[in-house]
């Protein structure tokens, strides 16, 4: 008698999908995961249904972020292992009293905080001052398509670099729709801009601001939480920009004065 034919399981699929999306093969997959690739290949045909500590197995060979691990729970019709509370919640109080005491100290110069679809949910005084007043506060938005994109005299060479980070993010987010939109306009918006070589004599590729009639060069750093197990804290990303020499330390603290 013929057997019937499995159904792929949302499991199967969501297993599939992101594998591919990192170029592995069943075989790399099963070597790293430790298990027979007949085993990899039942999970994703259907076959096989993975205990919760196969799911874990298999998020770390695939090395996935928070977000995509819960996913992998929940097709496998599995409670998500991670909690993912919204960043006022009480829950990350703490964390949240962190990020404000970081943004505070910043300041005069300016830091954001920007969650995983690159949306500004923090910002210090002298962050808040740059922000356009048409509401806008998607950074991508806003540096590809917004007022920033004036405002950034080297725009042409911190284009591609910054597409190269939303890239990476949608990469790891394969499912991500809102991400995958983002890189869409970024790339769109950016044709025409040079794209920077080997060789080139710039350690850091920072934004250059021009503000009224001032030029304000800036060097950026970027600072996560070390270890989350919280998909909300995974995801956050502090932008902190720092003064690159002394006329925009000056204009900084100039600005911060004022009334």
């Amino acid at each position: 008698m013929n057997q019937p034919t499995p159904t792929v399981t949302p499991f199967g699929a969501e297993l599939r999908l992101s594998r591919t999306a990192r170029g592995l093969s069943q075989l790399a997959l099963s070597s790293a995961v430790g298990t027979p690739s007949r085993h990899v290949s039942f999970l994703e045909t259907g076959r096989s249904r993975p205990s919760r500590e196969m799911v874990e197995r298999i998020s770390e060979a695939l090395h996935l972020p928070l977000r995509e691990r819960n996913r992998l729970h929940v097709a496998a019709g599995l409670a998500p292992a991670y909690p993912d509370d919204v960043l006022d919640s009480a829950e990350l109080a703490v964390f949240r009293s962190v990020i404000d005491r970081l943004l505070a100290s910043h300041d005069p110069f300016p830091a954001y905080v920007v969650d995983g679809h690159w949306n500004i949910v923090r910002a210090n005084a002298a962050a808040t001052a740059l922000l356009p007043p048409d509401g806008e506060r998607n950074l991508v938005k806003l540096t590809y398509a917004g007022a920033w994109r004036n405002l950034i005299t080297n725009w042409d060479d911190v284009a591609w670099p910054g597409i190269g980070r939303l890239q990476a993010d949608a990469a790891r987010f394969p499912a991500d729709e809102v991400l995958a939109s983002l890189v869409v306009l970024a790339v769109a918006q950016a044709r025409g801009a040079r794209k920077i070589v080997a060789g080139s004599s710039d350690r850091v590729l920072c934004p250059i601001f021009r503000l009224g009639d001032e030029t304000v060069r800036t060097v950026s750093v970027v600072a996560q939480f070390g270890s989350p197990r919280d998909v909300t804290l995974e995801e956050l990303r502090i932008e902190l920009f720092y003064p690159a020499d002394v006329a925009a330390d000056e204009y900084f603290h100039r600005v911060a004065s004022l009334p």
